[in-house]
């Protein structure tokens, strides 16, 4: 190339780079400066908008939108208006629902407990036809309802289905919130008679039921349509004393029959509570029962005695229980009394395994004669789980002069649901 054609190419090289060299040079912080002016740009037209937004909808904005130049930080702010304290009318029923999915009205507790017995051993004399217990057979099972109606009372139904089809065991609406510490249950309910007429089949420590309860009251036990009332006594002896009285309709099958609108059944039972320390405590109680069968009074008369020890330290591994209930009947056409009682006593041995004795004695009516029953039972039991239990009892049992019944009764009990808490 000669030295022309070099000067040509310097000078179209100098004109194509004027423009640039041109330009104002710019440094980082100019460009920082420039982005942070968009920002802010950006910002204060989204704020406008959301205002815009926000007084179309007839609402103010919320403060963290608000221009912070405007707010007067002396000012303090605007104190909320203090809520009002709770009520019973705050509470959640059917005609008071403030809020529908915190409403148990529809979702009451429910539950169902099987009860699947097995026996093998000798027959029971005094069993006939469907009484005859078999060798294996899902027994009972029971199903229940719990809930609150209203801020006065709450309503819990127990259902007993069987091969006999279903029963209303107990039915009952219980008013908590009476004055003078009284409560009342008005249904059908278990009499408040001694203890073990209060339990239901899945609560007791043993398979069957002891012969005096089987005896006097009956496989169903003394239960009946009424009202009953009870009241907690204040005492200066640091104790729990509550008086039940109650009036039932007056037909319980086999111990109690009406034959006037008027021959009612009139119950009442005296409880004693107090704890000896820190880790036991017992429990004293009488009943009182009066009726008319076959037109002539029947009377029940009982004390129960309960003692309990679990120690603080040690409660989840072991404790003990002990009880005894006597329960007389005299009726008024008949000269003998009848007379029966049991002792028994369970001891924890592990977090799951429980082990127990019975001793048994009852009277009953035969033909005109009284004849005395005498048994003895060894209980074993492991819960696996609070929803399951497993045992095994060993009973001996005489009943009169008629003969002797040994006998091994197996139980598995099986729960799915919320049951709440029977009677302590």
């Amino acid at each position: 190339m000669t030295v022309r054609g070099h000067r040509t190419l310097l000078l179209a090289i100098l004109f194509l780079a004027a423009p640039l060299m041109a330009q104002p040079q710019t440094t980082p912080d100019d460009r920082i400066r420039q982005l942070e002016s968009r920002m802010d740009e950006l910002a204060r037209q989204m704020t406008e908008l959301r205002q815009q937004i926000d007084q179309l909808k007839g609402s103010p904005a919320p403060a963290d939108e608000q221009d912070l130049t405007k707010i007067d930080v002396a000012t303090p702010p605007a104190q909320s208006q203090a809520q009002p304290q709770p009520s019973l009318t705050d509470v959640t029923t059917v005609n008071n629902v403030s809020n529908p999915g915190l409403s148990k009205v529809f979702n009451p507790d429910m539950s169902v407990v099987g009860n699947f017995l097995g026996k093998a051993g000798q027959p029971n004399p005094f069993e006939f036809g469907d009484d005859v217990r078999q060798p294996l057979r899902l027994e009972e099972s029971e199903l229940s309802f719990q809930a609150f109606v209203d801020p006065y009372a709450k309503a819990a139904f127990f259902l007993a289905v069987n091969q006999d089809g279903i029963e209303v065991e107990e039915g009952y609406a219980q008013f908590v919130t009476l004055p003078h510490d009284l409560t009342a249950k008005v249904g059908k309910f278990k009499a408040a008679f001694g203890k073990d007429n209060t339990w239901h089949a899945h609560v007791r420590p043993w398979v069957d039921q002891p012969l005096v309860i089987h005896n006097l009251f009956g496989d169903e036990g003394f239960s009946d349509h009424g009202i009953s009332v009870s009241k907690a006594i204040g005492n200066p002896w640091n104790a729990f004393i509550e008086a039940t009285g109650e009036v039932t309709n007056g037909n319980v099958d086999g111990i109690f029959e009406r034959d006037s609108l008027n021959d009612l059944v009139y119950n009442g039972h005296l409880k004693f509570f107090r704890d000896l320390g820190e880790d036991s405590n017992i429990e004293l109680g009488t009943s009182y029962a009066r009726g008319t069968l076959g037109g002539a009074h029947n009377q029940f008369g009982g004390i129960d005695v309960t003692y309990r020890w679990k120690p603080l330290e040690r409660g989840l591994y072991n404790s003990f229980v002990a009880r005894l209930e006597a329960i007389s009947n005299r009726r008024d056409d008949v000269d003998d009394r009848l007379n029966g009682f049991y002792a028994s006593a369970d001891y924890q041995l592990a977090r799951r395994w429980f082990t127990g004795v019975r001793v048994d004695s009852s009277d009953r009516f035969a033909d005109g004669a009284v004849p005395n029953d005498r048994g003895v039972s060894a209980t074993l039991t492991f819960w696996p789980s609070e929803f399951s239990q497993i045992r095994g009892q060993l009973r001996r049992t005489r009943y009169g002069d008629a003969r002797t019944v040994n006998e091994l009764l197996l139980q598995l009990q099986f729960s799915i649901g919320a049951h709440g808490a029977h009677v302590f």
